[in-house]
């Protein structure tokens, strides 16, 4: 082996990195990760800590060092430093230098970047020696455990997969890919952010969950008087049942508003959770809901139905308990319940299942089976293809009508079947395309699919009346009752959430096809901008669903970023810059409202980022165009003066390149 072969094994052994982290390494704990190519560990995800992994040290072999006894101070001291124990953060700041955050990007000028990234924490000597330490350090105990549900990445999407949530956008990889263009890490740093963020919101755990033994107690806490649990009532339908509406109102009021509502609580439990949840819902427009998890009045009304959870599980099967935790599944979708969403809504289609609502037979015996089904239908189908996961309830198995249900602000509008077409869209829709079976099929299939699927989602929109119908503008003036305006964004929104996520397969199924690529990203950006366009119609309370309020406006922000990145000098991005600038001040509204400062500061962060890339970007490319000018320029100066020395002819040539 001669001295440059040895020289290159030494700096090779010295690229090595540790299998642990330093966190975990301190605590003397394993370090886990969940998959090959992630950029943290289980430990420090949990803990909301840095995760570094310091390079090995590797003591030169004899060999190496006889090799190179008459080395310059200089060069060992830099060989030195090169082999300390440094910590590296894979996707951080501390990764990247400030020239390489100044510097315009690597693909249009050559700079000191291209060879600044070679070094950067995302590079793939990195990921690979993380692989490594992924393969021996987690036991067959370990890896059972990093696959629990309560683990998994919420915003982050898998390696190479779609998913048909269209907040799960970025993966790994694209986040590896994105920072190499930026030539910084503060991007794959604000995603990481935001995953902590939003776990925090949907994951976090119930301290005191109620149990049957505590509902006295629980009841007798509700200091409410008659005329307040009226109003609450009266905001339950006016508010609520004419997007949900499963509930009898003639026959619910009838025993609330009744002399012997005591009687009707204390013989029946189902009825008692139904009427508590009722009053959770109705009070959220009361100022009585918040923004933290398990919080305020509407919640300690709604642990009251909490408390009778279990009796509806493990109690006689009836249409009353369908209902009950049909309302608990609808509470669920607020910010004060979000965390047991999954548990409320699943339970509702287990017990609709259980009842055999799906079956026409069952309807036919009275229309609130068919309504209340539906209902629960469509909370469950969409709670499943926005966290990517098939309905417990198949499509193919229902039989139940759909019954005509107006809306009672909106006569002419079915807005019953509109909801339920929807929802067996989707549940198509997700297993022809997004399902474990639909991923092993050839590209051509799944375009072919994508197509039809495409077709479907215009012909659904066709059916909705012009004044709610996605792609008109929303005249909030003429539809008059801020409840017809919400329906409208949310109907707007269903849209462009399946228009998004058939977008996303429709690019990864045209690979090689950059033509078909590039229009499907172009119809991502109309679905972001669409989105935007109706962010300041939307309440800012916790009444509204996370979904409508937080959820959409961050995937339309993604979108953006994204496609601005990678098209810095389409003749789309600054409208893209602009609609950037417009979500961010809807964030910083939003901020205000749920005083959580990562909502308006990451946005903001999202809009600099890319303002100061396409800043860069410009001022390269006039640079070059400069140079060229100024090299025409000095050539047809010249063929005026034929007798100039052609000596002096190059020298001026070369003073311009250089």
């Amino acid at each position: 082996m001669n001295d440059q072969e040895i020289r290159n094994s030494v700096q090779s052994s010295h690229s090595k990195f540790l299998t642990s982290c330093d966190a975990c390494r301190a605590r003397k704990v394993r370090c886990i990760k969940r998959h090959h190519a992630d950029i943290i560990c289980i430990n420090c995800d949990k803990r909301v800590e840095d995760c570094r992994f310091s390079r090995t040290k590797v003591r030169k072999s004899r060999t190496a060092q006889s090799a190179q006894p008459h080395d310059p101070p200089r060069a060992r001291g830099q060989s030195m430093n090169a082999s300390a124990a440094q910590p590296v953060t894979p996707l951080s700041d501390e990764t990247s230098t400030a020239t390489s955050r100044d510097q315009p990007p690597n693909h249009l000028v050559p700079s000191p970047l291209h060879q600044e990234l070679d070094s950067i924490a995302i590079d793939t000597a990195v990921q690979e020696s993380q692989v490594e330490s992924c393969h021996t350090t987690v036991g067959p105990a370990e890896a059972t455990q990093s696959l629990t549900p309560a683990d998994h990445p919420v915003i982050m999407a898998n390696e190479g997969d779609v998913c048909s949530s269209s907040l799960a956008y970025f993966s790994n990889g694209k986040l590896t890919a994105l920072s190499k263009t930026l030539g910084h890490t503060r991007f794959a740093e604000l995603i990481k952010r935001i995953e902590s963020a939003v776990r925090s919101r949907i994951r976090h755990s119930v301290k005191a969950f109620p149990s049957p033994d505590h509902y006295a107690k629980e009841a007798r806490s509700i200091a409410l008087h008659t005329e307040m649990r009226s109003k609450y009532i009266e905001s339950y339908f006016q508010e609520v049942h004419p997007v949900y509406p499963f509930i009898d109102r003639t026959a619910f009021e009838g025993k609330a508003l009744s002399p012997q509502l005591e009687e009707f609580l204390s013989g029946d439990s189902a009825w008692c959770a139904l009427y508590h949840a009722v009053l959770a819902l109705g009070s959220l427009y009361h100022d009585c809901g918040s923004f933290v998890p398990f919080s305020g009045a509407a919640w300690e009304t709604f642990r009251v139905s909490l408390s009778l959870f279990t009796r509806l599980i493990f109690g006689r099967r009836t249409l009353v308990a369908a209902q009950a935790v049909t309302a608990m599944a609808i509470f669920g979708l607020t910010y004060v319940s979000l965390p047991i969403e999954d548990v409320l809504i699943t339970e509702a289609a287990r017990i609709a299942t259980s009842l055999q609502m799906n079956r026409g037979e069952a309807g036919e015996i009275d229309p609130d089976f068919q309504r209340t089904f539906w209902v629960i239908y469509s909370l469950e189908s969409e709670f499943c293809f926005n966290t990517g996961r098939a309905s417990a309830i198949p499509y193919h198995d229902i039989s139940c009508p759909i019954p005509h249900t107006s809306l009672s602000l909106y006569s002419t509008f079915n807005w019953l079947q509109v909801l339920s077409s929807y929802a067996l869209m989707i549940s198509r829709i997700y297993e022809r395309l997004f399902s474990v079976k639909a991923k092993s099929l050839s590209k051509e299939i799944r375009r072919t699919e994508a197509l039809r699927a495409f077709e479907e989602l215009e012909n659904w929109k066709d059916s909705i009346p012009e004044s709610f119908r996605p792609g008109m503008p929303i005249r909030s003036h003429r539809l008059g009752k801020s409840q017809a305006v919400a329906l409208a964004i949310q109907i707007r929104f269903c849209y462009h959430n399946v228009r998004i996520a058939l977008s996303r397969v429709s690019i990864s199924a045209s690979t090689g096809d950059s033509e078909n690529q590039m229009r499907y990203k172009l119809s991502l950006t109309d679905s972001a901008r669409a989105i935007i366009e109706v962010v300041h119609l939307i309440h800012l309370e916790p009444f509204v669903l996370p979904w409508i309020q937080y959820h959409m406006p961050q995937s339309a922000l993604f979108l953006l970023f994204d496609f601005i990145i990678e098209n810095p000098c389409h003749e789309e991005t600054q409208k893209d810059l602009s609609y950037m600038q417009m979500v961010a001040s809807y964030f910083m509204r939003l901020q205000y409202a749920t005083q959580d400062d990562a909502d308006s500061a990451l946005s903001t962060e999202f809009y600099q980022i890319a303002s100061k890339f396409v800043e860069d970007v410009a001022s390269s490319q006039s640079s070059e165009t400069q140079t060229g000018e100024d090299l025409d320029s000095l050539e047809r100066w010249l063929s005026y003066n034929n007798d100039l020395n052609p000596s002096i002819f190059n020298e001026l040539l070369g003073s311009q390149v250089r």
